[in-house]
């Protein structure tokens, strides 16, 4: 299929050592503007919550601990995003191995940040409503095991990465090997993220129970006390 008169021209500029046109149409419009608000907003937020650590007084040292892990994780992605931009406009103009590490690295962010937000809530619930305390070496253990799964889980990736070319047009995508290894992937993906909202789902309903449990019993003993006759 013959590509737009855009793509043509931008490839020319681009051979003739010129800065090529972008492709504007509204398959890149409206990604493009999404990715930059979160590149725009994402990365000086994330900064900041490395940095000045807010309201975090109050939180256990796993709980903090886990808190900068989260902002790592999604800084790992939001770092990513100018390329991912780049390659929108003007096409994937890097190496097929540029295209593998940069989307390993998008979804170990990912899946970082969801092991993360899964280990928060367990932490939590376990600590809240178990009374259970973590020492040290259990928690750089919990994070070597986070990263590690976070790793594991994102080889896939580095498989079915590849660079397809349509015209002069190179696009860095995913190319499974069958229609049924990619739903394989997909269902494998949707069950993995369903599991996990579940549990933190189940584990707060716990902690709401737990609190208004303990807010109950206050009550009842503040209109006890009250009532006691002087």
């Amino acid at each position: 299929m013959e590509q737009p008169n855009a793509t043509v021209i931008a490839f020319n500029l681009s051979s003739s050592g010129l800065l090529p046109y972008p492709y504007w149409n509204y398959k890149t419009v409206i990604p493009v503007v999404v990715l930059s608000l979160c590149c725009i907003l994402g990365v000086p937020g994330n900064i900041g919550v490395i940095l000045l650590k807010p309201n975090w007084i109050h939180l256990s040292s796993l709980s903090q601990i886990l808190m900068l892990n989260l902002a790592i994780s999604d800084m790992l992605c939001l770092l990513t995003l100018p390329l991912w931009i780049y390659s929108l406009l003007y096409g994937w103009s890097f190496s097929l191995v540029a295209c593998k590490l940069l989307a390993y690295l998008v979804y170990c962010g990912i899946w970082g940040s969801q092991l993360t937000m899964t280990a928060l809530s367990i932490q939590r619930y376990l600590t809240v409503v178990r009374q259970r305390r973590f020492s040290q070496m259990q928690k750089r253990v919990l994070l070597v095991l986070l990263w590690m799964a976070a790793a594991i889980l994102s080889i896939p990736v580095l498989v079915v990465r590849q660079l397809s070319t349509d015209q002069r047009w190179t696009v860095c995508g995913s190319q499974y090997l069958s229609e049924t290894q990619g739903v394989i992937v997909l269902l494998a993906e949707t069950l993995f993220d369903f599991f996990s909202f579940c549990l933190i789902a189940f584990l707060y309903i716990r902690l709401l129970r737990k609190f208004c449990c303990v807010s109950t019993i206050h009550l009842h003993d503040n209109s006890t006390f009250f009532l006691m006759p002087r």
